[in-house]
């Protein structure tokens, strides 16, 4: 779809839209503050636009009402860890889109879209190694062994699911034994941020033999996965299979726990905070300090002790 603004006085009003592509091109080129706001290179209705196509596609606007919007939004929660503040955002999108085509005259009235109740944010889930293990172990048996190394590269480095699918052959250092996320100096990831990695020990064998000398430089490390909706699908039957042996592994463990648990056996282990930050690309130490765990393997042994 074209994105590109239009000058207001070469805009002509469709004599017809019935697909929410047609709606949002509408409200982008005559909502004023969309205009400003996309033009200047804010694009969050834009990324909205996009987040809601991979799951929905391209909806007739006669369709989409209350629970289709609230089923498409879960889907894309589960798939990509979104707070329900940023799925908000694409709410909002939605219906300004549908207010904006009902007063052109597109749709007779407004379906009532409610948003979700954002709760105050909970401490991170988390997995233990021995959980991890079994993760890795059930990809296996599935045959999907470019899964089971993604898992253990995001629980034993900390990187974001994209981070992962980023990674290219070159961002690996051997030299400094580092990962380099982001790319190069030069790269930005989420936050604008780029920062070294050190490359923990389990991952120094399957890092090798996927940035082997028949790989070129800027070789994306996992290929295999195009795509985080592909990714999500392949992990979903991973997750499901966890969750039927292990009923502490709930609906709030997510291919974003990989890297919560990173974070929480760090601080847990003694890791310096700040240091931890670091490695993990955080914004602020705040950031940091609310993956400590409310109970630590040392607090029950403790207690134990009485």
């Amino acid at each position: 779809m074209d994105f590109t603004i239009i000058p207001a006085t070469v805009y002509e009003k469709p004599e017809k839209i019935t697909k929410f592509s047609q709606g949002f091109h509408h409200t982008l080129q005559t909502l004023p503050t969309w205009r400003e706001s996309e033009a200047g290179g804010n694009g969050n209705n834009i990324r909205n636009f996009r987040k809601l196509s991979e799951v929905w596609g391209d909806p007739p606007l006669t369709e989409i009402n209350h629970d289709f919007v609230h089923a498409t939004i879960a889907e894309i929660k589960e798939m990509s860890e979104n707070s329900d503040a940023t799925l908000n955002r694409a709410i909002s999108t939605i219906k300004k889109v549908m207010t904006l085509c009902a007063r052109s005259g597109y749709i007779h009235g407004v379906p009532v879209i409610e948003k979700l109740s954002e709760t105050k944010r909970r401490r991170p889930s988390r997995y233990s190694k021995e959980q991890v293990d079994r993760l890795v172990q059930i990809a296996r048996e599935r045959g999907d062994d470019p899964l089971a190394e993604a898992i253990l590269l995001s629980a034993y480095s900390g990187l974001r699911q994209a981070e992962c699918r980023r990674l290219h052959v070159d961002d690996i250092d051997w030299r400094n034994n580092v990962l380099l996320v982001g790319g190069t100096a030069d790269t930005r990831t989420k936050g604008r941020n780029y920062r070294e990695v050190p490359i923990h020990p389990r991952l120094e064998s399957l890092l090798k033999s996927r940035t082997g000398l028949e790989r070129g430089y800027h070789d994306i490390i996992f290929d295999e996965f195009p795509n985080q909706w592909n990714l999500h699908r392949r992990w979903k039957h991973v997750l499901q299979r966890m969750n039927v042996e292990d009923r502490t592994v709930t609906e709030r463990h997510y291919w974003k726990t990989l890297r919560n648990s990173f974070i929480s056996w760090h601080l847990d282990g003694g890791t310096p905070s700040m240091k931890v930050k670091e490695w993990a690309g955080h914004s602020s130490i705040t950031v940091t300090e609310g993956y400590y765990s409310y109970n630590t393997d040392q607090d029950h042994s403790l207690m134990s002790q009485v």
